[in-house]
């Protein structure tokens, strides 16, 4: 690796680690219970989504149905929220959020609110413009290598 490329890997492992604890930090000092980041982003994702199905989070997360209804049942019994059969087809289950969840999502949301808006106050218009410029560009290469892989694992 030439010295901009150990630069950047150090700086991409530095961010990654460090907002995965800022916020992992922030959500044990926000809530009165224990909650996983991955736990929290569930929580949002359902938020976001409605009342989504089982199959329909698994392909939004691109996990399995399986390794979805673990979590779900996880955030069941923590009572962040609930599974509802389908009225029209009762293989399927939906998830909602419980009072407890939605308050969870909303905490959530005020993280990254806030943690843009940290960032935000440290750059000028002209910075603004280059960062996002450049954090487009890295998040398509990794939504690229993501595709990629997964066509890769099918090819096995």
């Amino acid at each position: 690796m030439n010295n901009f490329e150990q630069h950047l890997n150090t700086l991409l492992v530095e961010i990654f680690n460090s907002i995965l604890k800022y916020e992992e930090r922030f959500l044990k000092r926000m809530y009165d219970f224990p909650i996983t980041v991955s736990e929290a982003h569930m929580i949002e994702l359902i938020g976001r989504f409605g009342e989504p199905s089982i199959g329909q989070l698994a392909a939004l997360l691109d996990i399995t149905p399986p390794s979805v209804t673990v979590a779900v049942k996880k955030l069941e019994r923590k009572g962040f929220l609930t599974r509802m059969q389908s009225s029209d087809d009762g293989r399927k289950a939906h998830v909602h959020l419980t009072e407890i969840g939605q308050r969870i999502d909303r905490i959530h949301s005020l993280f990254h609110r806030q943690l843009v808006r940290n960032i935000s106050s440290q750059t000028d218009e002209s910075e603004q413009k280059i960062l996002l410029v450049a954090v487009e560009k890295i998040s398509q290469f990794f939504k690229d290598m993501a595709l990629k892989e997964k066509a890769n694992s099918y090819e096995l």
